[in-house]
């Protein structure tokens, strides 16, 4: 209820409108019930008295015109100003949660439970925001139909409603074990359904598509679906017989309780005639609306529960707080980087990814850091931009640690390429300024498009740098390949005025011509700026003014080209393996 009572006070943050309508309609409604009963009442206590015609075709046209009426609020409400405000809050919610997603963390998404909860706050917290409104109007709805069915019934016969009441009570407390069964089950379920949203993924995004089809790997991934559904299964079956046996008892106290009243009820009006032909009419019309009004406000105060689960995992999103936070300085023009006893893992009990790591980088300086896959080279760059923060040592910008620079200002001097870039779904432009783009802008845009050595396709595109890019958006969309998107990702980096420059393997994409050509260009552009080139690629190293050497998140060597070829470790031994494969190519040839 915490957490429902946390999401309500939100809805009314964001359409206070909302609330007010949802709870109006719920009483409208409510009282609704009543006046259908008293209509029925009147009608037929008119005929038993023996009215005429006409007194009974005015009660009949009185309840027309309220109907009209009803309904006439009924069908605004729900046709015209629910989806318009369900849309407002579809916005602000997300709104909400997609800034949130901006600002966390990056260390969250390697936090698997946090990253679960993230995706389940981002799917479904519209759903069960937009639930938990309706159902607590149909709440308020049955909770003011049951007070004024109970007003009807005492009216009519207190013995009857006292009887109405003690089965409601036992169906109640019948409906509350079941329901405890139920959310057991789900309960022991849900690891499974996450397992099942797992491999439904693999199956449906294109991410996956290809190497599904040149590997075996479908084959085990179907066997675990297989098994993961016989587990459900043994749950749902084990489960399955108290479920069975307490829908019988319901039924069977719902069909005894009902039939033992009605027979009260005709007991009272055919033998010692103290309920008349209307009231008779109420009794049971009554006896079953409150009987069905009180089971769906049972069932609806369960949902509280299932929408109170969901609302936890989007309030620990929401509230999460951040271990990257801002500092006060602003960050000016690059004069020196220095990385100090730099010590990282990316979570406790993992391996450091970086350990003891020293660097001394000055303005206008080319370093190249190499190694192999998974010595830590991306992670360096990672820290260099406080996507994380270290778990020791510092990195200090101008002398000052990064961490008492504003984000904003010292991620507005680096640029970078990173390893696994993503193309937007928006046009060329934008996907090059990293945002919205003016025309005034489009000759800048061009001129970085040039220096990534994107011109020829570009003169190829229908419209230029409007064209959008994929078709999740635009069915008239172009589809790049992967060396045409890597060098949008790289013109971005040259878009961005920035100080410094990170490539991470920015020619991993690109034939031997275009790498040669964008080394030229990034020479050229970055004549004055400082750059820092991450490569298992060693042509692009040769000309750097040093080169930093990892292996396992350690620095091992560190010089210039020559250096390092004369000190004959790591570096050379590397460089010559990519001599002799390059060599090999050529003589193939």
């Amino acid at each position: 209820m915490k957490n429902n009572l946390w999401l309500l006070r939100r809805i009314w943050k964001y359409v206070p409108g909302y609330v007010v309508w949802m709870a109006t309609e719920g009483v409208i409604w409510g009282i609704n019930h009543s006046v259908s009963i008293l209509y029925m009442e009147k009608l037929f206590d008119a005929l038993g008295m023996g009215a005429d015609f006409q007194t009974a075709a005015s009660i009949i046209l009185w309840y027309a015109v309220y109907l009209a009426f009803f309904y006439m609020f009924h069908h605004w409400y729900w046709e015209l100003y629910n989806p318009k405000v369900r849309e407002k809050l579809h916005v602000a919610m997300h709104g909400e949660l997609f800034a949130q997603a901006v600002s966390m963390d990056l260390a969250k998404y390697d936090d698997p439970a946090f990253y679960n909860d993230f995706v389940w706050a981002m799917d479904q917290a519209f759903p069960h925001a937009v639930g938990l409104m309706e159902d607590t109007g149909k709440l308020i709805n049955r909770v003011v139909a049951s007070f004024t069915l109970t007003g009807v019934l005492l009216s009519v016969d207190t013995q009857m409603a006292a009887v109405i009441f003690t089965i409601a009570a036992v169906r109640i407390g019948l409906a509350l074990l079941a329901n405890r069964v139920v959310l057991s089950r789900q309960e022991a379920i849900n690891p499974l359904e996450r397992k099942e949203l797992y491999l439904n993924r693999v199956f449906q995004l294109p991410d996956y598509a290809k190497q599904l089809r040149v590997s075996h790997v479908a084959q085990l991934l179907l066997g675990e679906f297989e098994r993961n559904v016989r587990q459900k299964g043994q749950i749902i079956s084990g489960y399955g017989k108290r479920e069975a046996l307490l829908s019988f008892i319901q039924s069977a106290v719902a069909v005894a309780g009902e039939s033992g009243l009605l027979i009260l009820v005709l007991y009272k009006t055919m033998v010692t005639k103290q309920v008349g032909l209307g009231s008779f009419a109420v009794a049971v019309y009554a006896t079953w609306k409150m009987a069905w009004l009180l089971r769906d406000m049972v069932d609806r105060l369960m949902k509280y529960h299932e929408h109170g689960i969901f609302v936890g995992k989007m309030i620990r999103f929401l509230q999460c707080q951040k271990n990257v936070t801002d500092g006060t300085l602003t960050a000016c023009d690059l004069e020196s980087l220095t990385v100090h006893n730099l010590r990282f893992s990316y979570g406790k009990g993992e391996a450091c990814a970086l350990e003891s790591v020293n660097m001394e980088i000055k303005k206008g300086e080319k370093i190249a850091i190499v190694g192999y896959n998974g010595a830590g080279k991306t992670t360096l760059t990672k820290l260099l931009m406080r996507l994380y923060d270290p778990d020791a040592g510092e990195i200090l910008y101008n002398g000052k640690n990064i961490k008492e620079y504003t984000l904003k200002s010292l991620r507005k001097r680096v640029a970078a390429v990173f390893q696994d870039y993503r193309i937007f779904a928006c046009s060329v432009a934008e996907n090059v300024a990293g945002g919205p783009c003016m025309d005034s802008q489009y000759p800048q845009v061009e001129k970085a498009l040039g220096k990534s050595v994107f011109g020829e396709c570009l003169m190829q595109l229908p419209k230029g740098v409007r064209t959008s890019l994929t078709r999740e958006f635009d069915p008239e969309g172009t589809q790049l390949s992967g060396g045409e998107q890597q060098k949008i990702a790289i013109a971005r980096a040259f878009f961005k005025d920035a100080d410094l420059i990170i490539l991470d393997e920015p020619s991993s994409a690109l034939d031997p011509d275009a790498e040669y050509a964008l080394n030229q260009a990034i020479s050229e552009y970055a004549d004055q700026k400082t750059v820092i080139f991450i490569s298992h690629r060693l042509s692009t190293t040769r000309n750097a003014d040093r080169i930093y050497m990892f292996e396992q998140g350690r620095v091992i060597e560190s010089g210039t080209h020559e250096q390092l070829l004369e000190a004959d470790g790591k570096y050379a031994h590397m460089f010559r393996l990519q001599a002799e494969k390059y060599r090999g190519q050529a003589s193939g040839q």
